[in-house]
């Protein structure tokens, strides 16, 4: 045991000293010492001595160092895979059983010297309950590891006993955690066995997310043929439940014959479309529910119609077309302003190039009341009297002379990105022609490029966007756009710049302000093994985040059935978790109750069918060797469960540990000190009355 001090142990000197002299004083140099015997005042001599030096020990500050020694006895984990392929085998009706006999067997034979703890790996990681199941659809035995490193850290880990097939279909290989868990053994008990069984298994099917309304896309598929007679195999391609198409599998290998199918399909229907990929069943198959395997396609008219408007014919009209028609699901159509009048399929996003001459005041309202984004391109005959008619809060220069500005990317611009592509040919770009003067825009436009004279930058725009009421609109404040396509073409040999610029300035123009209170966003693909989560949000008129109103869903499966959950508030958001559901496609609606006032969402999702546990029929024992030979542990079937429980017992390195725990405590919070200088105290207060003196 050591000991500290805020002093010098040398005081204990002085301290002695006076504590004596101040003793002897008072009993023997005072008219103290007639009063009692000799015997009498060494007593009391001696209380009040040892008193007043404990009292002077008392003020060192004396800290003691303490050791103790905790035993830690070592944890022996169970980790069992709770995965539903633990059942594909021909002793599966014996594996739960035992599985328990090694439960029951390994406290009892190791007795109350070790810890234990039992875990269930599967699609999570829990702990095990008295009643094991084996119902998970996935397995991730690598998460089992991962938890017991971060769970136990720093402890005894004796043994971790791993009951399992071996075969894993979510997250990494589990060597790669159970590596990290240092110094501790991994015990194999094999599930199952590795004999491969004649089934036909649909390994995999792969296809776009979305296809687009009368275009064709692919379908995948990857097929193994196990153990099944050469011949020939008809694998079927259905669309809602109905063949679609057909193709033929030529097997020879009648061990192992894997097989890959392309079907190209034709979106005809719009909406979610379930396709399913089906091969003949034959006798003798181990199972037959891997013998399909679906996906869902979500079929979309996302055609953009894209309206260019003119007075006259124009170059620069044609030089934005060349790069809208890169677009192969844009639609795409020219129009004299004056001939033109919208119809009951209005247009996404219009081009109106305005001369001056023949103006459609109008059309352009129309337009703008419908809340159709337009890119403005302004020649130099355009006046402010003409801008006044079709509502713009623009104002160009007054007079009929015109002027040649060059380009220059405006400072501070930040609402979309330009690549070097662009900016690299700015400097070289031919210059446009406008009316000379200024132009004024609306407070609200965002300058993109500015007019420049020769290596002058003005402050003068040149390309801007403004905020309408109802949709954006782009200002180009001259023309002869169609120069730069080409100047770019001559300096580089290609025109990908602009093509860039163009682009990006028309999806700047086409995206609208979302002022809508309620919003909910979601993926639209999930699986069956997954848990399907909603996220709400509601924004008050000052488009503030709320949460008081309440929010509804109701989620109906397509032919089945329908329910409703209440969203629950969580922070400045809402979020509502659905859990797992079965394959099909859903519609969902969303409806918000603010104060009375109704606001709905609704859309649909698809939930895929995943069956990965029935992709394996066969144990994969090499991983589970693979994990005992790293970790110096071993491997035995679960059939030797009894030999590896005394394998653990007579392991030298699975051992109680002894932690050594250091503490410190002062000696003036030592109550018996206290107890001793009042005892003390008393006893010579006691004896001096006792013996007649006060």
């Amino acid at each position: 045991m050591n000991y500290f001090s805020d002093h010098s142990l040398w005081w204990l000197l002085p301290i002695s000293i006076l504590a004596v002299g101040f003793s002897f004083y008072y009993y023997f140099r005072t008219d103290q010492k007639s009063v009692w015997e000799r015997n009498q005042l060494r007593v009391l001599f001696s209380l009040r001595t040892l008193s007043l030096f404990l009292i002077g020990l008392l003020l060192l500050g004396l800290v003691w160092e303490t050791i103790t020694y905790r035993p830690e006895k070592p944890l022996i984990i169970t980790l069992v895979d709770s995965s539903s392929s633990m059942m594909n085998y021909k002793d599966s009706s014996k594996v739960k059983r035992r599985i328990g006999d090694f439960r029951q067997e390994l406290p009892k034979a190791l007795g109350e010297g070790y810890e234990y703890l039992e875990l269930a790996v599967g699609t999570n990681v829990r702990d095990l309950d008295k009643q094991l199941s084996l119902n998970d659809r996935s397995s991730d035995l690598a998460a089992g590891f991962k938890q017991i490193k971060d769970r136990f850290f720093n402890r005894n880990i004796g043994a971790i006993v791993l009951i399992s097939d071996g075969n894993y279909n979510q997250g990494v290989h589990p060597m790669y955690e159970a590596e990290r868990i240092e110094l501790t053994p991994v015990f194999s008990l094999a599930v199952g066995d590795t004999t491969l069984k004649r089934d036909i298994v649909v390994r995999s099917v792969n296809s776009n997310e979305v296809a687009f309304l009368n275009n064709e896309f692919p379908v995948q598929a990857l097929v193994d043929f196990q153990r099944v007679p050469p011949g020939s195999y008809q694998v079927s391609l259905l669309q809602n439940g109905k063949v679609v198409q057909s193709q033929k599998a030529v097997v020879s290998n009648t061990n192992l014959d894997q097989k890959e199918f392309l079907f190209t399909v034709l979106a005809k229907n719009k909406g979610y479309q379930r396709f399913t990929v089906s091969v003949e069943r034959i006798g003798g198959e181990f199972t037959k529910d891997n013998n399909q395997q679906t996906c869902f396609v979500e079929v979309i008219d996302s055609k953009s119609n894209v309206l260019l408007l003119a007075s006259a014919p124009h170059p620069d009209i044609q030089a934005l077309r060349s790069v809208f028609e890169l677009d192969q699901e844009a639609v795409i159509s020219s129009e004299l302003m004056t001939n033109y009048s919208l119809g009951t399929k209005l247009p996404d996003f219009v081009v109106w190039y305005e001369n001056g001459l023949r103006p459609n005041a109008p059309l352009f309202k129309q337009l703008q009341d419908r809340g159709i984004p337009v890119l403005m391109i302004l020649g130099p005959n355009v006046t402010t009297s003409l801008l006044q008619t079709y509502g713009l809060a623009v104002k160009a220069p007054n007079g009929n002379q015109y002027e040649d500005v060059y380009p220059s990317v405006a400072k501070g611009f930040n609402s979309f990105g330009l690549s070097a592509d662009f900016t690299s040919i700015v400097p070289v770009l031919t210059p446009l022609r406008t009316k000379f003067g200024r132009y004024k825009l609306p407070a609200n436009s965002v300058v993109i490029l500015n007019q420049r004279i020769g290596n002058i930058a003005k402050e003068d725009p040149l390309i801007a966007v403004s905020q309408t009421q109802k949709s954006k609109i782009g200002f180009i404040l001259g023309e002869g756009l169609w120069r730069w396509k080409m100047k770019e073409f001559m300096q580089k040999k290609t025109t990908v710049g602009f093509e860039e610029f163009v682009q990006k300035l028309t999806q700047y123009i086409s995206i609208k302000q979302n002022r809508e209170p309620l919003r909910v966003t979601l993926p639209k693909r999930f699986n069956t093994i997954e848990d399907i989560i909603f996220k709400a949000e509601f924004y008050n008129e000052a488009m503030e985040l709320i949460t008081t109103p309440s929010v509804e869903m109701t989620i109906t499966k397509r032919g089945g059935n329908r329910f409703k959950q209440l969203f629950s508030p969580t922070a400045n958001f809402y979020q509502l978790n659905v859990g797992q559901l079965e394959s099909g496609t859903y519609d969902w609606k969303v409806v918000a109750d603010n104060n009375g006032k109704k606001y709905t969402k609704a859309g649909s999702f698809a939930v895929d069918e995943i069956s990965l546990e029935d992709q394996d029929t066969r144990a994969n024992f090499s991983t589970l060797n693979q994990l005992a030979v790293q970790s110096n542990g071993s491997y035995k079937t679960l059939d030797q469960y009894k030999a590896l429980i005394n394998e653990i017992k007579t392991r030298g390195d699975i051992t109680t540990i002894q932690y050594e725990d250091t503490g410190y405590q002062e000696l003036i919070d030592w109550k018996w000190m206290f107890v001793l200088i009042i005892a003390l105290l008393s006893a010579e207060w006691f004896l001096r009355r006792w013996w007649g003196s006060y």
